[in-house]
């Protein structure tokens, strides 16, 4: 699933491997062993090896794929194939009801640094790397795996880097990648933990001849054949050949290295463990001043694919069961019961059309016209001799009984509770709750299972982002302009970041070198944008906080002591303006105080005149007595008249 091309006669430096290769000519040496296979390590018997294993998975997960490709007929509402029971959308309207929570909850990043030294680069990391995702249309591919999600019970999320985007420039890449085209260990439950990691992609002939004019006579589905769901369409696959990629893990100097490889049937289209050229850079010999060629760190092969050394894949279950790395889904929870209700359904159905359309008994020798009498677009309808109950008798029909319908309508709400979708979620509430708050307050409640759902995704999100981190890190060698969110004053940023502030960063304590140090971040995952509930509840919050007088200054302490005790979101930010407001009118009443005492010196008339301004705008009583001096001896700081002046304002805003 990785990108990029290496044309003729490029060398390509350690720091940024190429997912493609692209082999023509002799241009190069690396391009002649490859062809020929001389020193390749991975050639024609690893890629027979690797094929085996990738068999070997596929059958470890033939029944998850059985199990994927039902789910999407439960999906399509196709589930019953040609049979007469009709399907309905029950299952279908729940799964969309947990999708639109999750997307009601789109998650965006907070970068905190571990260290103090990395504050200014977390900011930046915060700032950019929505960015990133932003160029990658990551919203599509989250709506995708949040789909893929509650209908599987599990998705993986592809984050590569491809050297194609900006006209070889090269950046990150972020994908979905679907089940059916994923292999893993069995019985593995950790990713990272699987021997090996394969994905297949079906790729048109003409496009593998065009990039690798080797593959020529090895094409076709040959090794290996990929599942395919029962498409609407017909898609015809006769003209594709499967193209692998190969992921898993060498050691160098203790160190576990990811290794890459893409093959398709015994041809090796590219493979990180052949990579064995070092890079080198040519320097200056300070004796000799001759240039000369020094390495400048491992070869691909040594150093690995990605330098991060994981599977550059993010793994969610949904609801998570043992022995398993994908988990169960929404249609695996309420699939028994969406089978009931279809059949509930069309035997209602049935049975509503025998009483609103009766049929009849005729006798083999009524002379009756049966013609005229099926068609009620006849009012009379022609009958010969005598005409009785014993000629033409109603079938009699049965109407249900309401046991039925209460049956039906328990089973709904069976399959409304075990998918979490209440009625309550779709705005609609029991008899006699009108109110918003209260209506508000009970989607709060119910949606608890919906919260637990969304902090699987954030969790998976968290490991998006780090890996997105770590390629920044490994590829960003040039500086890169992001135009970012806009500043205070609603002015459009643009900032410029390249990876030297988290590549190791040399520590130096007394003179003495401790090595390097490597800059680490913490990721902090929110909704970028809250429910319109939770805004509602917040607003409220913030409107009882005022009434209640919480950020009057003359009240902060005692708002402070209350807010102590209470918990809510941006808490933090509540307490820094109470104690902002708290400082400013403290320094207010200091200068107050020294203005009336100055305007007292100067004029008295004019002081009353300020005394009374200051207590009509509810400020302090104006002192009694004494006199500032404005020497300096006999007032030696301002420390001692900011002091005095706060004391007297807690004594003069008690309660």
């Amino acid at each position: 699933m990785a990108e990029g091309l290496l044309k003729p006669g490029m060398i390509r430096e350690a720091s940024k491997p190429l997912a493609d290769v692209v082999l023509r000519g002799t241009e190069n040496e690396i391009t002649q062993k490859l062809v020929t296979g001389q020193t390749a390590k991975i050639g024609s018997d690893e890629i027979a090896k690797a094929t085996e294993i990738l068999r070997k998975y596929r059958e470890g997960k033939s029944k998850l794929e059985a199990k994927i490709k039902e789910n999407e007929q439960f999906w399509k509402m196709r589930q019953w194939g040609n049979s007469k029971v009709e399907s309905t959308t029950w299952l279908w309207t729940c799964i969309q009801g947990r999708y639109s929570d999750a997307m009601d909850s789109y998650p965006t990043c907070n970068i905190k640094p571990r260290q103090s030294d990395d504050k200014a680069t977390a900011k930046m990391l915060s700032s950019i790397v929505p960015v990133v995702l932003e160029q990658n249309r990551y919203e599509e591919t989250y709506s995708d795996i949040a789909w893929y999600t509650l209908k599987q019970g599990g998705s993986v999320q592809g984050i590569f880097w491809d050297n194609s985007k900006h006209n070889g420039i090269g950046d990150i890449s972020v994908k979905k990648i679907d089940l059916l085209n994923f292999f893993w260990e069995p019985g593995v439950t950790d990713l990272q933990k699987s021997a090996n990691v394969f994905t297949t992609e079906l790729v048109d002939n003409e496009i593998l001849l065009q990039r690798y004019p080797q593959t020529e006579g090895h094409l076709g589905q040959k090794n290996i054949t990929v599942s395919k769901y029962l498409y609407d369409d017909n898609v015809d696959t006769s003209h594709k050949s499967v193209v692998i990629d190969w992921y898993y893990h060498t050691e160098y100097n203790e160190k576990r290295v990811l290794q890459y490889v893409k093959y398709v049937n015994d041809v090796v289209l590219f493979a990180s463990e052949n990579e064995t050229t070092v890079p080198t850079q040519v320097q200056v010999d300070p004796v000799t001043g001759i240039a000369v060629e020094v390495p400048t760190g491992p070869s691909l092969a040594e150093r690995g694919y990605y330098d991060h050394g994981l599977y550059p894949f993010a793994v969610m279950n949904l609801y998570p069961i043992e022995g398993s790395l994908i988990g169960y889904g929404l249609t695996d929870i309420g699939r028994c019961t969406q089978l009931k209700l279809d059949e509930l359904d069309t035997a209602m159905v049935e049975n509503a059309k025998d009483g609103s359309n009766p049929r009849y008994f005729i006798r083999e020798n009524a002379a009756v016209n049966e013609a005229e009498y099926l068609d009620r677009t006849k009012k009379i309808v022609h009958v010969q001799g005598t005409l009785d109950e014993q000629n033409v008798r109603p079938i009699d029909t049965k109407p249900l009984d309401s046991i039925y319908a209460n049956f039906y309508s328990m089973k709904t709400d069976e399959l409304k509770s075990a998918t979490s979708n209440q009625d309550v979620h779709n705005g609609e509430a029991s008899s006699g709750v009108t109110a918003a708050s209260a209506i508000a307050a009970l989607q709060e409640a119910a949606g608890k299972n919906a919260r637990s759902t969304n902090r699987e995704f954030y969790r998976t999100y968290r490991d998006v982002i780090y890996q997105v981190i770590e390629l920044i890190r490994q590829f960003y060698n040039q500086p890169r302009v992001f135009r970012i969110a806009p500043d205070a004053n609603g002015e459009e940023q643009f900032v410029s970041f390249d990876n030297s502030a988290i590549k190791p960063q040399p520590q130096m304590i007394g003179g003495i070198d401790l090595g390097l140090r490597l800059p680490e971040f913490d990721v902090s995952v929110t909704a970028e944008k809250a429910s319109p509930y939770k805004k509602m509840e917040m607003n409220e919050l913030a409107l009882n906080f005022y009434a209640q007088g919480f950020f009057n200054p003359q009240m902060a302490d005692q708002a402070l002591a209350c807010l102590e005790i209470m918990d809510f979101d941006h808490k933090d930010l509540v307490i820094a303006k109470i104690q902002q407001n708290q400082t400013l009118q403290m320094k207010l009443l200091q200068f107050e105080q020294l203005a009336l005492q100055l305007a007292q010196q100067v004029n008295p008339q004019l002081a009353d005149q300020i005394g009374s301004m200051i207590l009509q705008e509810g400020g302090q009583p104006v002192p009694s007595g004494g006199e500032i001096s404005l020497n300096a001896s006999a007032n030696p700081s301002g420390e001692a008249r900011l002091e005095a002046a706060r004391e007297q304002a807690v004594n003069n805003t008690k309660i």
